[in-house]
């Protein structure tokens, strides 16, 4: 199988060397690699450069800021800046690979393989881990039945059929949903271990995250009971009420301020069937 890889990467240049590493030693390599370089003020642009003179598969690019960075829909401006530069057009599966990540050699060709076994498989990917004291642990927050969005692909008639990716916080939500919603199986590979070299959402912040979260809930739709029960899991996880009370917070500022809805209402109706019969299938487990 073809496979494209694209990676927006922001003031990675300590980060983005092992990723780079680790792709070079890959089992299978990519017909092609699309680096952008999301205007960064470090030397990541050097970095890029010499990996594509070294190697013809990867590609360079930059894109320069118009404005203020901001999470989920600067990385998907970015994906589509490479995106639209693509020059394998015929490939089979597309990756959306975050910088400071470093993979297993065998990522791609697992990858690969599991597409290649079911015909039905929209969107798979491995899970991230973290390292701490020479241990690896599995990345806090992970959830087996959610692909990470920085390690996520897609095969080309999933892709297409969704549409691509949203311009939105929580596109990496919506589009596993509308993968489901277009019969495409989603699949977490959970011994693909993808080592990610900071914790998620430390750029930001936590607790922001967490309000954002509860934002992006009420942008797909999701009920006030649907709510709760993602702000109760996080009672129990440190530093305990502080990300319940964000996220809560974010969705009812959200729903005062009638922010936007990002999906459609049968779309919502399906994430609210989807999640609830998740929830049942737990008790009854």
């Amino acid at each position: 199988m073809k496979v494209i890889v694209i990676t927006p990467a922001c003031n990675e240049e300590l980060h983005l060397p092992e990723l780079i590493e680790s792709m070079v030693n890959q089992t299978i390599l990519p017909s092609e690699w699309i680096i952008v370089d999301d205007g960064s003020l470090d030397n990541t642009s050097h970095v890029i450069k010499k990996a594509a003179i070294n190697h013809n598969w990867i590609k360079y690019l930059r894109k320069e800021k118009s404005n203020l960075r901001a999470p989920g829909r600067s990385v998907i401006e970015t994906f589509y800046f490479g995106f639209n530069e693509i020059d394998t057009l015929d490939y089979d599966v597309v990756i959306k690979l975050d910088a400071d990540l470093v993979l297993p050699v065998n990522y791609l060709q697992t990858i690969a393989n599991y597409f290649q076994k079911d015909p039905f498989l929209g969107i798979c990917g491995g899970v991230c881990v973290i390292k701490n004291s020479n241990k690896k642990t599995i990345e806090k927050g992970t959830n087996l039945d959610h692909v990470r969005g920085a390690i996520k692909a897609y095969r080309k008639d999933c892709f297409e059929s969704i549409g691509g990716l949203l311009h939105a916080m929580g596109w990496d939500t919506v589009d596993e949903h509308l993968a489901r919603y277009n019969k495409w199986r989603v699949l977490v590979i959970p011994n693909l271990h993808v080592l990610h070299q900071r914790a998620t959402n430390k750029e930001f912040g936590f607790s922001k995250a967490a309000f954002r979260n509860g934002k992006m809930l009420y942008s797909i739709r999701m009920d006030i009971f649907l709510l709760l029960g993602n702000c109760l899991k996080r009672c129990f996880k440190r530093p305990y009420f502080v990300l319940s009370i964000a996220m809560f917070m974010g969705y009812i500022f959200a729903f005062f301020t009638k922010q936007p809805k990002i999906v459609q209402p049968e779309l919502g109706k399906f994430i609210r069937k989807y999640r609830y019969n998740k929830i049942l299938q737990r008790f009854s487990n």
